[in-house]
């Protein structure tokens, strides 16, 4: 999941997402209103994913695959993440993540102030 320049990519569209995660659009929108799964959205109102997301949709993907129904899946999901991600990690990574996300809109900002002078 690389950019220009084998840089990693931040953020990832609906279409993108979903291509990668192995599922429909329809169903993307079925599992936020069932699940209550949230993403980030642009500006504009926008989806924007980040990689841990579209990971997030395989999970959901492969435990409805396994037999789970979805009302077992928002329980397995936090499961998976506390067993991932240890308490002591926790804050180490949020900052990673938001570091990124501020690096990613730092460009995007001078790419846009870069084309309009």
């Amino acid at each position: 999941m690389n950019g220009e320049g084998g840089v990693p990519r931040l953020f990832f569209s609906t279409r993108e997402a979903c291509s990668q995660a192995g599922i429909s659009a329809h169903t993307l929108r079925y599992w936020e209103r069932r699940l209550g799964l949230t993403f980030l959205r642009s500006p504009r109102g926008k989806r924007m994913f980040r990689a841990e997301d579209i990971e997030r949709l395989r999970r959901v993907a492969s435990l409805l695959r396994d037999g789970y129904s979805l009302k077992a899946v928002p329980r397995q999901l936090r499961e998976h993440v506390q067993m991932e991600l240890p308490l002591d990690r926790a804050g180490k990574e949020n900052g990673r993540v938001l570091k990124r996300v501020r690096d990613e809109l730092e460009r995007i900002v001078e790419t846009l102030e870069g084309g309009q002078g």
